[in-house]
C-alpha cells in the first residue's frame, strides 16, 4: 500500500486516419474493369472516352478525376437505378451479351428479363428527378456571323460551340481538341476529332487543305530509324504501343504485322 509505480516505458501513441482510395489512371481503371468483369478489351477505351467526353471525369495529370456533374449523375443512379449499376448485375449482363454473341441463349429473352424492370426505374425516375438548368458556359471564341462570344453546350455527341443569340442566329462550331502535335505535313495543328460512330481518329487542322490523319494518336517524338514521326495505339490488352507512321519502315505496325505473319 502506498507504494510508488515508476512507468519503465511508455509507447508513444500514433494516430492512424483511413485514406480514401487513390484516384483511378487509365491503366488502373482498366485493371479494375478487369477484375471485375465489366468490359471487353476492346471497349476499354471507348469507355473511358466517352465518361470524358461527357464530363463526368475530367484528367488531372494522370489522374481521374470526378467533376461535379459525374458526382452528380453517380448519386442519381445509384438512388434511381442500384439494381443495375451493381458489379455483378453488370457482369452478368456481359456474359449473357457474350452468349448471345455465340448464339447460346436468345436475345430477346434476355432483353425482355432486364427491360421489364429498367422500364419501372426509368418511369419513377422520370418522374421524380428535376430537370436542372445549368448556366452555359461562355468561351472565347467570337461569333463569326454576329459578333457574340459563343458558349459551350453539351450534345448527344459531346461538347461543341454555339452563338447565343439562337434562334435568330445559328451558328455552330465544333470544339477543336488540340493534342500538342504539329502536322508532319503541313506544320498545323493535329487535333482530335470524331467519327460519326464516336470513334476517335486524327487529323489536321487545316483541313481539307492538308488531309493528313490517322487512327492512332501522332505523337511529339521521332522514329530513330527514318526519322517519321511516331504514332501511339493500344493493343487489344490496354497496352500502349509506340509505332512508326511510316509504312514502309520496319517500325512501322505495318512491318511488325507482316514479320509475325
Amino acid at each position: 500500500m502506498g507504494a510508488v509505480l515508476i512507468a519503465a516505458k511508455i509507447n508513444e501513441a500514433v494516430q492512424h486516419f483511413t485514406e480514401p482510395p487513390a484516384y483511378f489512371t487509365e491503366a488502373t481503371l482498366v485493371k479494375e474493369l478487369e477484375d471485375k468483369g465489366i468490359g471487353r478489351p476492346s471497349t476499354y477505351s471507348p469507355i473511358i472516352q466517352t465518361i470524358l467526353s461527357r464530363g463526368y471525369i475530367a484528367k488531372e495529370g494522370k489522374k481521374l478525376m470526378p467533376t461535379d456533374l459525374g458526382i452528380l449523375t453517380m448519386d442519381l443512379l445509384t438512388q434511381y437505378f442500384q439494381a443495375f449499376i451493381d458489379v455483378p448485375f453488370s457482369a452478368h449482363l456481359e456474359s449473357e451479351l457474350d452468349e448471345i454473341g455465340e448464339h447460346k441463349i436468345d436475345k430477346t429473352a434476355v432483353l425482355s428479363e432486364f427491360y421489364g424492370p429498367f422500364s419501372k426505374a426509368l418511369e419513377v425516375a422520370d418522374k421524380e428527378i428535376p430537370v436542372v438548368d445549368i448556366p452555359p458556359v461562355v468561351s472565347d471564341v467570337k461569333c463569326e456571323k454576329c459578333g457574340r462570344m459563343m458558349v459551350i453546350k453539351e450534345g448527344r455527341h459531346g461538347k461543341f460551340l454555339a452563338c447565343p443569340g439562337f434562334p435568330e442566329c445559328r451558328n455552330t462550331k465544333p470544339i477543336l481538341h488540340k493534342i500538342g502535335v504539329k502536322c508532319p505535313e503541313c506544320g498545323g495543328d493535329i487535333i482530335e476529332r470524331r467519327t460519326k460512330t464516336r470513334r476517335i481518329f486524327y487529323g489536321c487542322s487545316n483541313y481539307p487543305k492538308c488531309r493528313f490523319t490517322s487512327w492512332d494518336k501522332p505523337l511529339n517524338s521521332f522514329c530513330p530509324k527514318c526519322g517519321s514521326i511516331e504514332l501511339e495505339r493500344t493493343d487489344r490488352l490496354g497496352k500502349k504501343v509506340v509505332h512508326c507512321s511510316n509504312e514502309e519502315c520496319e517500325l512501322s505496325s505495318t512491318k511488325k504485322k507482316s514479320k509475325d505473319k
